[in-house]
């Protein structure tokens, strides 16, 4: 890497950077705008930057509280914040207040703001997209969906215009609007009573979260001044994805007085078709007062073939900022390693994908840790459409036995594992999925044997016959217990009672099965949440023809997924989810006229809902070739060495018949080979999986759940396995909500009287799954807890220095902990203790519970600089305190846990750590073979 070193820096960090990198680096104006092309380093230099706004004896010198910075996602945050902390002690040392430098997604950021600075919205939940269609459908009327229609006159339909209408609502609210082109639309009132019932059921939704926090900067004078008193710069990452409230709320906190420096490139635009609008970034130096632009333009991710290919031909672009990704070397380019290859149908050309896969394992990559042979994991299968052309690649790979995981929900009913779980709950309600398709329980048995997970027939009968058992009850009249029917614990009792253990699967094929049956606990979270209360045989009935009918469409592709799960496996995910991703090896299959680029969207669609020339920039959702051209330039630059692009024309269809528009493109690159490529000479090694997860974030629950049983925390965090609901789910939430207020008070100075526990409790429970009798014990309960602590501590109240202070604790190595320190009290002689609130009948093994504590001692530390004195445990049911002195050994002892569960992660040794009593309280028990009873 070629640069000068940096000065400051330069004695506790030896790294050299480019001068651009410098000059972005040591930054003195308020408003910088970084171009950063792919591979660029960038996160390595905001995290310098940061270092530099933290350094003191510089005139504009800033505290971290001072400091906000938004990133795309909440992996890229962990990511950025362990980077930040890391070379700040490299260079500063520990400085107290690191804690507060918040570094998140704007969601992230506005939830918080929400949460904290108004009561209003303390009992509200978010709505993921899945869950927010379903309440719109349970709710038609309420919702709007209904009482609204097009711009027809039609009116619209459950299920069938939800989708359309919900993306509405979401411009409505996000958007550029023209008014007066909206007289007379429908879909406005529908949006007004959708807002209400929102309101009305404690709930946001994403777009939701953004309005009323502007709505909440813009209005609240109180805030405004504290945000101004507080927020001195602003860091926006992945700038050219922002939408149009999104970039008002970043313009707000630059009025309040924050620097601004935005990162991003124009050329990585892909997110249009949800709002993201790249006029944001092409003239944020016309907008912002006194711009500096500064290009990063190095590649430190790929060969000189990917760099150079890519930039040729994203320069056909005619809209960009001038600037020229340059190779350097990062990777070794060879003859053959980008490949452009014709085959004569998708069968032939999955295939050949299979088999060079097969020929690529094996093969000597450059790491940062030296050489290894490439492994399944090394390698991905990016598709414009996974839905549309995966089918011939995972029939290929399943053929040639190369392991895969399709990320998201997109083609999770194409697996055996998953559709017999669907069948499931077919034979439960007697639902025909589809016509010939038997619902006994011969079919159901067939379907759980073709799925190979090593079922022993005796203890599949059983299985079935304990559905059948609870097939009856269902049909009886009168069953009120939601509880009873979770649908979660029918499928969680069927995988027990069937005997299917992770290792049992044949084939080393375990990992992947518990990733798609994991995935499939997840749909019914997003189902039983919005329809707990049905009535059983309503809600198993819903819950069949939602898997059925709307499942596979509901879940966009590019849905959400955990990348910290990462078995030996091929990837195949669509473009859109590889953002910010990388590999040794990329596939580009499918390249084929009207799928890559798209061609537009048929049909019924929002503007048949909306006005289109009521929404400025309209055109940017429909997308355009030039945002295609960008899309595949991602796809380019996520290779590091090996990119083989290919196509086929689909058999018996004249729309794709033909190869993409880039196809010749892509040809008149020097590195770019029309033959078959023959890696047999390439020097090869052992395969070894590149360590997956190279920084590790912890939740404070998540780290109880490793440390209690590193395999609990593989199925509950990694593989996504949700435990039933409870219903009484949400009281511990509701008590901790009203003890903050109380604290919250205090600190100003009020002192509140025990007579007033009815009613924080009133107004802070929120327990959505309770039956009404439930609801009114656990109100009453919670208020005497609360009556009684005001009575017993309401003087030392005053001691209060620290309440629900959200923390990030980073100990180095990569691993970080956040989490939410309940209260802290600080004596008039000074020491201090940190308190976390727990209730006698959620008890858990001693050596857990210091562990607990002795982090939200480290998180005290690293806010203020200081280490507490003391750690207590306060628990509500009998009001004692448990008070014990902050030990050395402890903390220690501690942050060694947190490392080795952190490298157990990156090496996937996740083993049980059976013990009675924990087993016997584990949601999972039934899925473990090494449970203790």
């Amino acid at each position: 890497m070629n640069g000068n070193q940096i000065g400051f820096l330069a004695a506790s960090n030896p790294m050299k950077f480019t001068d651009p990198q410098r000059h972005a680096i040591e930054h003195g104006g308020r408003s910088l705008q970084l171009i950063a092309c792919a591979g660029s380093g960038k996160t390595e230099v905001v995290a310098r930057r940061v270092v530099h706004l933290l350094t003191p004896g510089r005139p504009d010198s800033l505290q971290p509280r001072n400091i906000v910075a938004f990133t795309f996602t909440e992996k890229a945050a962990a990511e950025l914040k362990d980077r930040i902390v890391t070379r700040t002690r490299e260079t500063l040392g520990a400085i107290p207040g690191m804690a507060e430098l918040f570094v998140g997604t704007i969601h992230a950021f506005c939830l918080e703001l929400l949460k904290t600075e108004t009561t209003k919205f303390s009992k509200h939940e978010v709505l993921n997209e899945i869950q927010q269609r379903l309440f719109v459908d349970r709710n038609s009327t309420k919702s709007g969906l209904t009482t609204s229609t097009d711009l027809n006159g039609r009116e619209l339909r459950r299920h069938i215009d939800t989708k359309r209408y919900i993306d509405a609502i979401s411009i409505l609210r996000e958007a550029e609007l023209i008014f007066e082109e909206f007289k007379g639309c429908s879909v406005v009132q529908g949006f007004n009573a959708y807002t209400e019932l929102l309101a009305e059921k404690k709930y946001f939704d994403y777009s939701s979260i953004l309005e009323e926090a502007l709505d909440t900067l813009t209005d609240d004078e109180g805030l405004r001044s504290q945000i101004a008193e507080r927020l001195k710069y602003v860091i926006v990452d992945e700038y050219q994805d922002v939408n149009p409230i999104q970039e008002a709320i970043v313009d707000c906190l630059h009025e309040l007085g924050a620097g601004i420096c935005v990162v991003g490139d124009d050329d990585q635009t892909i997110y249009q078709w949800r709002g993201s609008n790249v006029e944001n970034i092409l003239t944020f130096a016309e907008r912002y007062p006194d711009v500096t632009k500064i290009s990063l333009e190095d590649n430190f991710r790929s060969s000189d073939g990917v760099v150079l290919t890519a930039r040729q031909f994203i320069q056909q672009n005619a809209s960009r900022l001038p600037k020229q990704m340059k190779p350097t070397g990062a990777q070794g380019f060879e003859p053959g390693d980008i490949v452009s290859l014709e085959f004569r149908n998708p069968e032939e050309e999955a295939r050949h994908i299979a088999k060079t896969a097969a020929s690529l394992r094996g093969v000597a990559i450059k790491d940062r840790e030296g050489e290894r042979g490439i492994a399944w994991s090394d390698m991905a299968v990016l598709l414009r459409s996974v839905k549309g052309n995966a089918a011939p690649i995972t029939a290929a790979f399943d053929q040639a036995g190369v392991p895969y995981v399709v990320t998201g929900m997109t083609n999770l009913f194409g697996t055996d594992e998953a559709e017999a779980a669907r069948q499931l709950f077919s034979f439960l309600t007697d639902h025909v999925p589809r016509e010939g398709v038997a619902t006994d329980k011969e079919a159901l048995q067939r379907a759980w044997r073709n799925a190979r997970l090593g079922i022993a027939p005796k203890d599949l009968t059983t299985a079935v016959g304990e559905m059948e058992e609870l097939k009856r009850g269902l049909g009886i009249p009168g069953q009120s217990r939601w509880s009873g029917y979770s649908i979660q614990r029918t499928f969680m009792q069927f995988l027990e009672t069937a005997g299917i253990r992770e290792e049992r699967v044949p084939d080393n094929r375990g990992e992947i099965v518990f990733y798609n049956l994991g995935k499939f606990s997840q749909v019914i979270s997003d189902f039983e949440t919005i329809n707990y209360h049905s009535s059983p045989l309503d809600k198993y009935e819903s819950f069949a023809k939602f898997l059925e009918f709307q499942a596979e469409d509901a879940y966009p592709e590019g849905w959400q997924d955990n990348h910290d799960a990462s078995p030996d496996a091929v990837r195949i995910m669509t473009v859109h989810q590889a953002k910010g991703m990388e590999w040794p090896v990329v596939f580009l299959p499918a390249l084929i006229r009207n799928r890559f680029p798209a061609a537009g969207v048929g049909g019924a669609t929002v503007w048949h809902l909306i006005p289109e020339h009521g929404v400025r920039g309209h055109e940017r959702y429909e997308g355009s070739i030039q945002d295609e051209r960008r899309l595949f330039y991602v796809a380019m630059t996520r290779s590091q060495k090996f990119l083989h692009m290919t196509w086929a024309p689909v058999l018996n269809s004249r729309r794709f018949a033909k190869a993409s528009d880039f196809w010749s493109d892509v040809h008149s690159s020097q590195y770019v080979s029309r033959r078959p490529p023959d890696y047999t000479a390439r020097k090869r090694l052992p395969p070894q999986m590149k360590k997956a997860v190279a920084h590790v974030a912890f939740s404070f629950s998540d780290l109880k759940y490793f440390l209690e049983c590193p395999y609990q925390f593989k199925l509950r965090v990694l593989y996504g396995f949700n435990a039933p609901i409870h219903e009484a789910l949400g009281y511990g939430r509701s008590l901790h909500g009203a003890l903050a207020e109380v604290h919250a008070r205090s600190m100003a100075g009020e002192a509140i009287d025990p007579r007033e526990a009815p009613q924080l409790m009133s107004s802070h429970l929120h327990v959505p799954y309770s039956y009404p009798a439930l609801r009114q014990s656990l109100e009453e309960a919670g208020a005497r807890l609360l009556a009684n602590y005001l009575r017993v501590h309401g003087r030392s109240l005053q001691d209060v220095e620290v309440s629900e202070q959200p923390v990030t604790i980073s100990l180095g190595q990569g691993v970080s902990i956040n989490g939410r320190i309940d209260l802290v009290r600080r004596k008039l002689t000074g020491e201090s203790s940190v308190i976390d609130f727990k209730s006698s009948a959620r008890a858990q093994a001693e050596d857990i519970t210091e562990a607990q504590l002795h982090i939200y001692a480290l998180g005290y530390e690293e806010l203020t600089g200081r280490r507490p004195d003391y750690v207590e445990i306060h628990d509500l049911d009998t009001n004692k305190q448990s008070k014990r002195a902050v030990d050395e050994r402890l903390l220690n002892a501690t942050k060694a846990k947190a490392r080795a569960a952190a490298e157990s992660l990156r090496q996937s040794d996740l083993q049980p750590a059976p013990e009675a009593k924990k087993c016997s309280q584990c949601d999972y028990r039934g899925m473990c073979s090494s449970r203790s009873d």
